[in-house]
């Protein structure tokens, strides 16, 4: 088979399944099941420190996780902090997707979450490895300077939103949510020591944080596009064992419009259901060559 026309087949098997509601049957996985869970027994007004290590180039893994994680705190009312070692770009990023699902939040009837407010953006940082041991030693003198722009007025030290009401310690934030496609992962793995981790990666990052959150060093832990769809999922269904409900709004929701998880999970299948194809037809083909040249 031609190149243009393989790879023309690939471009129609990857773009056609994203225009349609696919249902496929999906048992979420324990580290998927244990994220969901933690966060929705937060309570009300609890503080989570967010790490945001992801841009545009992995939008179709880390953006479908960094939309689920923000579903949930907003609509359970839960304050939060984002900062980048990892991006320059990453803190823009996450920027335009909190503005975006806050407004969807908001339109569904849930509080419309305000910048300074409800939650702060540290901004980034560049020395990964220093700047994470002193947010483990001391996450107010980490963030010191740093400014974030409250609604209507000028720029404040982050320090003084309501989000950190009440810190005085690392310790002081419910968990450290990490969303990342870098080696971030293992930098905070490392240094951070005063409060829970829990991790979103992308699919290459799963094996080896697989290892982390067997261990006990992740609570919880959201992989690639199946860790999307499992959280997806759980906001619509809840946990299995139906001890952690559906997140409010989720039915309305995926009525209104296809979530990432769902759009990419069923194209990734087929997707890699033609690649194994190709792949057997090709060697097919050549085992075929090789005997007619042997005749």
């Amino acid at each position: 088979m031609p190149k243009k026309v393989l790879f023309g087949v690939l471009f129609v098997a990857a773009t056609v399944p994203l225009f349609f509601d696919i249902a496929v049957p999906n048992e979420p996985v324990d580290a998927s099941i244990d994220f969901y869970s933690n966060l929705m027994k937060l309570p009300e007004g609890s503080k989570v420190l967010v790490g945001s290590d992801w841009t545009t180039s992995t939008r179709g893994e880390s953006g479908g996780e960094m939309d689920a994680l923000l579903r949930i705190l907003m609509r359970k009312k839960i304050k939060f902090c984002v900062y980048s070692t990892g991006d320059a770009q990453a803190p823009q990023v996450a920027r335009d997707n909190i503005v975006r699902i806050a407004k969807e939040v908001a339109a569904d009837g849930g509080q419309l979450y305000k910048p300074f407010q409800d939650y702060v953006i540290a901004g980034y940082f560049p020395n990964s490895e220093g700047t994470t041991l002193a947010i483990n030693n001391n996450i107010k003198a980490a963030f010191a300077g740093r400014k974030d722009m409250p609604e209507g007025g000028r720029a404040t030290d982050v320090t003084s939103s309501p989000v950190f009401d009440g810190i005085t310690s690392l310790a002081d934030f419910k968990y450290l949510v990490l969303v990342t496609a870098s080696g971030t992962n293992n930098v905070t793995l490392e240094r951070i020591k005063k409060t829970p981790l829990m991790f979103m990666v992308t699919g290459v990052m799963v094996p080896e944080n697989t290892v982390y959150y067997s261990s006990g060093q992740l609570k919880g832990l959201c992989g690639g596009v199946k860790g999307v769809y499992d959280l997806e999922t759980l906001m619509e269904k809840g946990t299995p064992d139906k001890t952690v409900p559906p997140l409010e709004g989720t039915d309305k929701l995926k009525k209104d419009k296809m979530l990432k998880g769902t759009a990419y999970y069923p194209t990734l299948h087929v997707c890699l259901f033609l690649l194994i194809f190709a792949l057997f037809v090709g060697n097919l083909g050549m085992v075929l060559g090789r005997k007619e040249r042997a005749k």
